[in-house]
């Protein structure tokens, strides 16, 4: 090598860092790792450089610069600029790939704001090499050296990038195909054999019945909470953790869609994973089935965002009580009357002094609880408190609604990422403008479908000759809390009620100048008027 570095300085020995970046954690298993520090510590010792081995960027790649962003290297180039490394310090790297794998222009930039920030660069693979802005003064065909190194190293990458995607590309294509598979890598209650290369055939194990459990308790209407207690009571095994279940792992289950077969592939995006293409039906074996998928869904959305209910769940319309002056919701307050304490709904807004002036009135919630139960069948007819098996036509209709209801997710989502790719114009605007109306067409015919399926649903289920026994279930579940003497089972005995209601009333309205609530019914067909806890009106909507 011709040009040696100072071996010291006035105020002594000159710093040196040793840069250490792998793309990947599998690499700190190879050699990559001991092979650079052996060469960074030999070129220290043969100059008497006081060397720093702590700027490692490890599993951070230096393709699109995420290394100057978020990694080590960043942050040593913003100590070199602000003074806080010594100008005349050495940065030792195993080559010019090592620092960034950048397009040309991108990596000469930050080569060059190394080299203006007074540092040195050394490399240290078979030729060794050093940068600085004497140096390049001296010798200008030095930065035409790393600039070929930086070029090399960026056409390497891209060419691996390419290969990467066409491969990604043609799994997704296959899979699509059912042919083969994009992963072996599967949910905890599916197992994964493979046969040859991708292909893997894939089966559930036991743990698909903790998940039909727990997708049946939250149909019932537990929450996430009593459902991790009741699996850890009853000593139900977890799919990893050692210590008991907990609400979050209720939720992750409750929330995917690969319960019922269906893989969303993703991809990395400017350090983001996002949905890469449609998702893939069929693509695992379906743990339950999707009008249960559904009903859990619709419960979980209907809920609202709160926990517990109190111990016995106190308000069972919770999340389906607004006002009909500022349409804000409804909440509980308590007054003490006489030696008691009285519940009533309240307009939240007005309450809080916020936008709403006419909603004063107070409605007693006893009162009004009483009377929906007894005055609205239709809570009767809710799948959760049925005693009895579905007719064929029910079946039918609900396995239809339940497949147009996850075909039109899909088609929203897939709306969703073309108004995201307009915006962000990754491809012609005239090609994803039509896209983007069909997709809005289709949604437009399937969400008609739905409803009219919804409604045929409705007519379906009140025309049954067991109508009158199912209503009677919802009188035995409250006869069964009334007598029950211990808060939990009170709790979930009312909490499979809210989630009845939940299912079939769609908003109950409060009028404070009319002293009036006005609940409706699902499908939007009917409705009923109460006034201080007594029905006025059946409703014809």
């Amino acid at each position: 090598m011709q040009d040696r570095p100072p071996e010291t300085s006035p105020s002594g020995p000159v710093r040196a860092y040793s840069y250490v970046r792998m793309s990947t954690h599998k690499q700190l298993r190879g050699d990559s790792l001991r092979r650079q520090l052996d060469r960074s510590r030999q070129f220290a010792a043969e100059h008497g450089l006081l060397l720093d081995e702590t700027l490692r960027d490890i599993g951070v790649s230096a393709w699109k610069g995420k290394n100057l962003r978020t990694g080590a290297l960043g942050r040593f180039l913003e100590m070199a600029e602000s003074g806080n490394i010594p100008k005349g310090s050495y940065l030792l790297i195993e080559s010019l790939d090592r620092l960034s794998r950048e397009a040309v222009p991108d990596a000469l930039t930050l080569f060059m704001a190394i080299i203006n920030a007074g540092i040195t660069i050394a490399t240290l693979g078979d030729d060794r090499q050093i940068y600085s802005r004497e140096v390049l003064n001296g010798d200008w065909t030095k930065l035409i050296i790393g600039l070929a190194v930086m070029s090399r190293g960026h056409e390497e990458s891209q060419t691996k990038s390419e290969r990467i995607s066409l491969a990604n590309k043609r799994k997704r294509e296959n899979a699509r195909n059912g042919q083969d598979k994009i992963t072996g890598r599967t949910p905890a209650w599916i197992n994964a054999e493979r046969i040859e290369g991708q292909r893997y055939r894939f089966s559930l194990n036991d743990h698909a019945k903790t998940v039909r459990l727990i997708f049946e308790l939250a149909a019932s209407g537990l929450g996430t909470t009593g459902i991790a207690r009741r699996l850890n009571v009853e000593r139900i095994p977890t799919f990893k953790s050692e210590n008991g279940w907990f609400q979050s792992s209720i939720k992750n289950v409750l929330a995917k869609q690969d319960v019922i077969g269906i893989f969303q592939p993703h991809r990395m995006k400017d350090g983001k994973r996002i949905p890469d293409g449609d998702p893939i039906e069929h693509y695992f074996p379906a743990a339950i089935d999707k009008e249960l998928y559904l009903r859990v869904q619709s419960i979980r959305k209907l809920t609202g965002r709160g926990g517990r209910k109190g111990k016995s769940f106190g308000n069972l319309f919770s999340g389906i009580c607004s006002c009909a002056h500022c349409g804000g919701s409804m909440s509980i307050k308590t007054s003490l009357i006489g030696s008691g304490n009285v519940r009533y709904l309240a307009c939240n807004n007005h309450v809080r002094g916020q936008c709403c002036d006419e909603g004063r009135k107070n409605f007693r919630y006893d009162l009004l609880e009483d009377a929906i139960l007894t005055h609205v069948p239709e809570i009767g007819l809710a799948d959760i408190v049925v005693l009895h098996d579905k007719s064929p036509a029910l079946k039918e209709l609900d396995e239809q609604i339940a497949a147009l209801t996850i075909e039109l997710n899909t088609v929203r989502q897939k709306e969703e990422r073309l108004s995201l790719a307009i915006e962000t114009a990754d491809e012609p605007l005239e090609r994803l403008l039509e896209q983007l109306k069909l997709r809005q067409d289709e949604r437009r015919a399937l969400a008609m479908e739905l409803r009219d399926c919804q409604r045929r649903r409705v007519s379906a289920q009140a025309y049954q000759p067991e109508t009158l026994y199912e209503t009677d279930g919802l009188s035995r579940l409250r006869s069964a809390w009334e007598s029950a003497d211990d808060d939990e089972e009170r709790f979930q005995l009312r909490a499979k009620a809210h989630a009845a209601i939940r299912e079939v009333v769609y908003d109950i309205s409060f009028d404070s100048i009319d002293d009036t609530a006005i609940l409706v019914v699902a499908n939007g067909v009917s409705g009923y008027k109460f006034r201080q806890g007594q029905l006025v009106a059946r409703l014809n909507l």
